[in-house]
């Protein structure tokens, strides 16, 4: 591996690709498979050794049921084999040799809990992985897992938990979703990590939130320890590594140079063409304290509100009253602007740490959006209530995601009228589509008979027409949202809604893209919903373009035969 370039006087400069953009400076912490241990280890009692004992018993029952409920579902499934695994990690957790000894490790030490546990896992897990059988040795992990179900438990942030105000960079071989909001959720900090697509969840998170991201950086641990200062330059991919006696002033200045003159700048407003046709641009939104962006934009309102980071940022799952307070709050940032919030998107890598629902073999494919939301009406129901209540204040849209066709809507429809007790005609809410699956781009006109409003998820639709993961590095050129095929579908959904004069808008990270504008403007799309960093820029390429050449540039794309020609119609290529 090829070690960092030098600076100056003992700075590293790391260079990766950035991913989301901003300028900061902390204090790294070095994410490995033993970070959990090190972070509990740091842990103070809350009370008296009695107390202790308590919570680590109550965490080990919480756990256990975790395990259970995942094995049910796993051997319901006809998946004997992977449910065989969690069975075997729940007959280790309810071992009373290890508790005891957790105990005993409380009582001695006046230890926490979180301090015994890990304690006791990383003795154990050195027991295994030194053992002289193979098949012993292999159980290993399993130690650590079960260590690690346990402990979040007991503080399920206790990994992003910093002491002190300074921000922190989190340095990883690879991140998750419920990782980076964990760390966010605790001050301002960026992420450097080895592993990340550009269109991955956890780059749109960072991006929403305005965490700076630098990824594609080979094995950041091994040239950054716990502790090291750092500076990130999110939108260069840069990651400096300051010397241990760098001083104050250097750092100032430093950073002052890496600072973008042009940020906040810009004036909030509603963008239009070059001859005065108005596009409404909205903000997508992750969190509700990220609704306060809609009036720094001057954003149309919320066109898309990610509800499942809103659970991630918790450590159970939200009651009725819970998310009907999270969904109002974002209403009065809004105000009079357009709110549409979209139904949890569980699945695949965005699951909250107590989620007691399998990742399938291939989780892009597997149960995920509105298809887990069926099966399991204890997550729908709170949220449908609570957005059915706010729906009685203001105008609000409910986007239902990874929508597949007229007979799963009919499907939802039915358990909305239970959960709600009222026909659909007497819905307090609009109904809106996700269509990001190609069956429901090839059925909207099914579709458009039972919703109100159809949001195209740009990203989705484009992995799915590609079968190419939008989280794969490897298949990144082949995720081309310029492919006619995608297009196709794009402008099928667009004519169709605007022929039933229902609203019609296309939202996601790619919607964010200046790049697109052009193109999807071409093709009749009047609502776009972005990202904030993002913002500005797509409002700049709007104000650009003339309505008279985009009818042009729409029948040119119409009749182009790959992606190449697109590129070169839109100027790309």
């Amino acid at each position: 591996m090829t070690a960092p370039d030098i600076l100056f006087d003992g700075w590293w400069i790391l260079q990766g690709r950035g991913l989301s953009p901003g300028v900061i400076e902390g204090r790294a912490r070095v994410l490995d498979a033993g970070a959990w241990l090190r972070a509990a280890r740091q842990v103070a009692p809350r009370g008296d050794p009695a107390l202790e004992l308590d919570r680590l018993h109550h965490a080990r029952a919480a756990a256990c049921t975790q395990l259970e409920r995942i094995e049910v579902r796993l051997a319901r499934q006809g998946r004997r084999e992977d449910a065989d695994i969690f069975a075997a990690q729940r007959v280790l957790l309810s071992d009373p040799v290890l508790e005891e000894r957790i105990q005993d490790r409380i009582r001695d030490a006046s230890a926490s809990a979180e301090r015994a546990l890990a304690d006791v896992i990383d003795a154990l897990y050195a027991e295994f992985t030194g053992h002289p059988s193979p098949m012993i040795q292999d159980k290993a992990t399993d130690v650590l897992d079960v260590g690690h179900r346990w402990l979040r438990g007991l503080d399920p942030e206790v990994e992003g938990r910093v002491p002190g105000d300074e921000p922190t960079i989190v340095v990883a071989a690879a991140l998750t979703p419920s990782e980076l909001v964990a760390f966010a959720h605790h001050g301002r900090c960026a992420a450097v990590t080895q592993e990340c697509g550009a269109r991955s969840h956890v780059a749109i998170l960072a991006r929403s939130m305005g965490v700076a991201l630098v990824s594609g950086l080979p094995f950041p641990n091994e040239h950054v320890a716990e502790g090291d200062r750092l500076l990130v330059d999110g939108a260069r991919g840069l990651v400096l590594v300051a010397p241990p006696d760098a001083g104050r002033e250097a750092i100032d200045a430093i950073r002052a140079g890496l600072a973008d003159p042009e940020a906040g700048l810009q004036i909030p407003r509603q963008p239009r063409t070059e001859d005065g046709v108005p596009i409404r641009l909205s903000l997508n939104i992750s969190s509700p304290g990220e609704a306060a962006f809609v009036t720094e934009c001057g954003a149309d309102g919320v066109g898309l509100f990610r509800t499942e980071f809103f659970y991630m940022g918790r450590d159970s799952w939200p009651t009725e009253a819970d998310c009907y307070a999270a969904w109002r709050s974002v209403a009065q940032a809004v105000g009079d602007g357009r709110l549409h919030i979209r139904l949890t998107d569980f699945g695949a890598d965005k699951c909250p740490h107590y989620a007691d629902f399998p990742v399938g073999r291939n989780p892009s494919l597997g149960l995920r959006g509105v298809r887990l939301l069926l099966e399991r009406q204890d997550i729908l129901a709170p949220q449908a209530r609570a957005l059915a209540r706010l729906a009685e204040e203001r105008s609000v849209v409910m986007l239902v995601p990874m929508l597949d066709g007229p007979d799963t809507l009919d499907e939802l429809i039915a358990s909305l009228e239970a959960i709600c007790g009222r026909p659909r005609e007497a819905f307090p809410f609009q109904l809106g589509a996700m269509v990001e699956v190609p069956a429901a781009a090839l059925s909207i006109e099914a579709l458009l008979d039972e919703v109100e409003h159809v949001s195209i998820g740009l990203n989705d639709l484009t992995q799915y027409v590609m079968a190419a993961d939008r989280e794969e590095e490897a298949v990144e050129q082949y995720h081309d949202p310029l492919t006619p095929a995608v297009l196709q579908l794009v402008d099928r959904v667009v004519a169709a809604s605007q022929k039933r004069g229902r609203g019609v808008s296309i939202c996601g990270e790619l919607a964010g893209d200046p790049a697109l504008t052009r193109v999807l403007l071409a093709l009749g799309v009047r609502e776009l919903s972005v990202s904030r960093p993002d913002y500005f820029r797509v409002a700049d390429v709007i104000e650009s373009l003339a309505e008279d050449d985009l009818a042009v540039l729409g029948e040119q794309i119409r009749a182009a035969r790959s992606g190449g020609d697109v590129r070169r119609l839109s100027g790309r290529g």
